[in-house]
């Protein structure tokens, strides 16, 4: 199986998911206010704002796919009733939990680094008022909630809404904290 097919596979929907809400979500909060109350987006922005959620992501996808690796092991070493405990993890199927985590958090960052990215580029390209980037941004969000949503049949509506409305709630938070001024 090819990387853009398995990068699209119902294992990874998480990863992806997640890392490209992240990366908006975090181009909204760190770049809004300087989006919104002049300077506006440029180059230099998009490749910190980028770096950071990338790396962010990164460390926070790791960590949480090795717990919940390591909680697998766990759990079957209790099931097979071993005497003693972390053996499985210091076998091959430990440094294949550490492959696995990895994985996922590559690809979690990868997308939240391409989320970042087209956002912040969106607000560069857009002609128009100020306001035009993060609306673009925003209705990036809702069409990625209604990706979601289709994917597992829920409620296009509901999903689309919730990350929009999440999606500006942050992009004010980002205006009052106004990080990259």
């Amino acid at each position: 199986m090819t990387w853009p097919i398995r990068l699209l596979s119902a294992r990874n929907r998480l990863d992806v998911v997640a890392g490209l809400v992240d990366g908006i979500l975090n181009a909204l909060t760190l770049a809004a206010g300087r989006l919104l109350k002049g300077g506006g987006a440029d180059l230099s922005l998009v490749a910190r704002v980028g770096a950071a959620t990338a790396l962010t992501t990164l460390f926070v996808f790791f960590m949480a796919h090795y717990a919940e690796e390591r909680a697998e092991l766990t759990r079957a070493e209790r099931e097979l009733n071993l005497t003693s405990h972390g053996k499985l993890a210091t076998s091959r199927l430990g440094r294949r939990a550490v492959a696995e985590a990895l994985s996922g958090a590559v690809i979690a960052a990868m997308c939240g680094l391409v989320g970042a990215t087209v956002s912040l580029l969106l607000c560069i390209w857009l002609p128009g008022p100020r306001w035009v980037g993060p609306i673009a941004d925003i209705a990036l969000l809702g069409v990625l909630g209604a990706l979601l949503a289709k994917s597992f049949h829920g409620s296009v509506l509901f999903w689309t809404l919730a990350v929009m409305i999440s999606g500006a709630v942050l992009t004010l938070v980002g205006i009052q904290l106004d990080i990259a001024s």
